[in-house]
């Protein structure tokens, strides 16, 4: 590879960590922007329930419909948002190449299989190319002689069972 090349792909990769970048503040941008909502519902929540109770010291609240109505489309505008936060949150760690354990919350790259914390094996979605299964021969398709994994021409190692391709 000449120096040329080299220089390219370098500049080539900063330009895409720098997109990656500006994306991922975006998402952080728009998951404060969703913090400060909710804690703006929050206090209205607060408002609606102290304005309801009496001056008597331990008196319930007596909350009327209204306020009740007014307090129920709170709650549901926080849960709205921290639904949203959390599918930022996805989108921020997809961006990273990251997923986080079921188990434990740690995070991992995409490529491992199991959690490198508590070892929690992380489920796969497999993906069939329907097109390129039903253009290939047989002869095209080269398996794994251990667990029959289709291979590509270009790997060395089965990436399913781990096994050197003869």
């Amino acid at each position: 590879m000449s120096f040329f090349d080299k220089m390219k792909k370098g500049v080539s990769d900063a330009g895409s960590k720098a997109k990656t970048l500006v994306e991922v503040n975006k998402f952080r941008l728009n998951i404060q922007s969703l913090e400060a909502e909710i804690q703006d519902r929050y206090k209205r929540i607060g408002q609606s329930v102290f304005q309801s109770t009496s001056d008597e010291l331990g008196a319930e609240p007596a909350i009327d419909q209204k306020e009740k109505v007014v307090v129920l489309t709170l709650c549901q505008e926080i849960r709205a948002r921290q639904q949203e936060i959390v599918e930022l949150n996805k989108k921020i760690l997809e961006l990273n190449n990251q997923k986080s354990c079921d188990k434990c919350g740690r995070l991992n790259q995409t490529e491992v299989r199991f959690c490198s914390d508590c070892g929690h094996e992380f489920i796969q979605v497999v993906t069939i190319d329907v097109v390129a299964a039903q253009t290939a021969t047989e002869s095209d398709v080269i398996s794994c002689w251990k667990c029959h994994e289709p291979l590509g021409q270009s790997v060395r190692f089965c990436g399913k069972c781990g096994t050197a391709r003869p």
